[in-house]
């Protein structure tokens, strides 16, 4: 027997095509599968708006609870979700923006991806570029790519044309090396309560600032002891230095300069022996 499929929200629309499509998904999932969605796009193109409108439709209990920006809160929303639920990561702010971020995040999905299966869950995941992901997540694992080219325009990629983008796209980070399977658009409609999606955001990000903070700071004081340390203990000359630590010897020279103290440690004063004490008086 056929399932019935979900209803649009009040305010709510969806494209023709891709609400057949979601359908297909709202199914799938209910024949013991899961559903792993990527949307990418440029920020304030409205990639948010579009996993959230996506994330109600197939789960009408979706919540700002489910609605993550870090890869601990995501984890954590994964192992407390329940049978067919929507969770999305919404990548912001850079969050993923440098290489080895990315690598860790990679790491973690698929990791968390079990969880996905066992739970017939139902995750959108949110990136500026869908290139950046692992070749097992982006190629395998997902079940088809939303690119958010324009403010409220997507293109879609099914299975088998992601795939086909992925590998040749790559290279050249290129979204016009393979035809997507359609082409739609979708409205600012938003389901979440603004101010708790925008304050949950915030604190993400001030979170994560914090976090970078203090590893900067760290990883500051451990090249500084590195290179006093090639410096005094093996003698290397900066401009060895600068080519060990792959950095440039004006900035050696800067570092050696200020750890060196500015002024002379005070001097003992001299032990005058006793026969020339006398000698003197």
């Amino acid at each position: 027997m056929r399932l019935k499929t979900p209803e649009l929200a009040p305010g709510m629309y969806l494209d023709g095509y891709l609400r057949y499509v979601l359908d297909t998904v709202y199914t799938d999932v209910r024949k013991d599968y899961d559903s792993f969605i990527i949307i990418s796009g440029r920020e304030g193109f409205g990639k948010s708006t579009l996993a959230s409108q996506i994330a109600l439709y197939l789960d009408r209990s979706y919540n700002i609870d489910r609605c993550t920006f870090t890869a601990e809160q995501f984890e954590k929303a994964v192992l407390g979700a329940s049978k067919y639920q929507a969770v999305v990561f919404d990548e912001t702010m850079g969050y993923l923006g440098s290489r080895g971020a990315m690598s860790r995040f990679n790491k973690r999905l698929i990791k968390i991806m079990s969880e996905m299966r066992s739970r017939n869950l139902i995750v959108i995941l949110c990136i500026p570029n869908f290139f950046e992901l692992d070749r097992y997540p982006a190629i395998h694992r997902s079940t088809g790519l939303l690119h958010v080219y324009q403010r409220g325009r997507l293109a879609s990629y099914d299975y088998k044309k992601k795939k086909l983008l992925y590998l040749k796209g790559k290279k050249m980070y290129s979204y016009h090396s393979q035809p997507p399977t359609f082409k739609g658009v979708f409205t600012k409609f938003f389901p979440l309560p603004k101010e708790e999606y925008e304050q949950k955001k915030q604190l993400a990000i001030a979170s994560w600032d914090a976090q970078q903070k203090g590893s900067d700071k760290i990883a500051t004081k451990h090249r500084n002891n590195a290179i006093i340390h090639m410096n005094e203990e093996i003698g290397y000359d900066n401009k060895k230095i600068a080519e060990v630590l792959d950095t440039t010897v004006a900035l050696v020279n800067r570092i050696l300069e200020d750890m060196r103290p500015t002024t002379l440690p005070p001097q003992p004063e001299p032990i005058v022996p006793p026969d020339e004490e006398n000698s003197v008086n």
